[in-house]
């Protein structure tokens, strides 16, 4: 079976999984499959403990639309939806670690939308519905030294070092309030004028092709990757009032440099009390 195939297989029984589909896990889930929940500390083990919690989940969401599916490498698909709950719409980002036609583990995050703030409102656009899921295409790859580069310039606010690294045609989004910097120019302004100061990011990994472990000059220890075309990566954002809040990046990369970034901004939650037979707490 050819790796085409392998993704195209994955890829459908992840769709499915999203719109609520157990069967599709069954098939899909190693037998030492691990699910994480970054926000609230939670950790599932096992295929059997993640099926038994998905089926007695009292409110499942409702997928929105199809959701955006992004190879990162060889082994690393990205996922985000739009999902219904009781609460109302929230974005889904998740992280699957896949082997042939298998996920060995599973990074999930939840998104809550977000109302424009009034002081951004000078420097964005709506994102075009169509963009929200669609892809531009024409990516290429780059290097793990390139990505990290950038990461170290967005840790350290270095905006000169950030525009020479993204392409003329760069945007930046943020799904959960559905606004996109149309230029690297205006989210440079934008940054420069949040109140009371940007976030300091720690503990920020990077998601690509194979896993590596290296030391960033500005953010601590990096999970970092060989060759990609398309980079997630995680981290934990604190802001001068003390606020926390675990932020995912997605790169998409064309002529070597960053075309389009998807930022979403997840804060932690308490662990919800139905899944306890189930998880670990982390």
């Amino acid at each position: 079976m050819g790796d085409e195939q392998d993704r195209a297989y994955v890829e459908e029984q992840i769709r499915a999984h999203l719109g609520g589909d157990l069967r599709a896990a069954e098939g899909l889930l190693a037998d030492d499959y691990l699910e994480e929940y970054p926000q609230s500390g939670e950790v599932i083990r096992g295929r059997a403990n993640a099926l038994a919690q998905a089926a007695a989940n009292p409110s499942p969401p409702q997928l929105i639309g199809s959701a955006r599916l992004t190879w990162c490498g060889d082994r690393l698909l990205a996922a985000e939806a739009r999902a219904a709950y009781p609460d109302g719409t929230w974005w889904v980002i998740a992280l699957y670690e896949v082997a042939g036609r298998t996920v060995a583990r599973e990074t999930a995050y939840f998104a809550a939308p977000i109302a424009p703030p009034a002081w951004r409102a000078a420097y964005v656009t709506p994102i075009p519905e169509a963009d929200l899921v669609g892809d531009a295409g024409g990516h290429q790859a780059v290097d793990r030294e390139l990505v990290d580069r950038y990461f170290a310039a967005m840790a350290a606010n270095d905006y000169e070092s950030l525009g020479r690294m993204r392409h003329h045609a760069f945007v930046s989004d943020i799904p959960q309030s559905g606004e996109r910097y149309p230029s690297h120019e205006a989210q440079t302004t934008a940054e420069r004028s949040h109140p009371g100061g940007p976030p300091a990011a720690s503990g920020e990994r990077l998601r690509g092709a194979e896993d590596a472990w290296t030391v960033g000059p500005s953010f601590g220890v990096l999970h970092v990757s060989g060759r990609g075309a398309h980079w997630g990566a995680e981290a934990l954002l604190t802001y001068p009032s003390g606020e926390r809040s675990h932020a995912i990046t997605v790169l998409d990369f064309r002529d070597g440099l960053v075309v389009r970034e998807r930022q979403y901004f997840c804060a932690p939650f308490e662990p919800a009390a139905w899944r306890a037979p189930w998880v670990e707490r982390g």
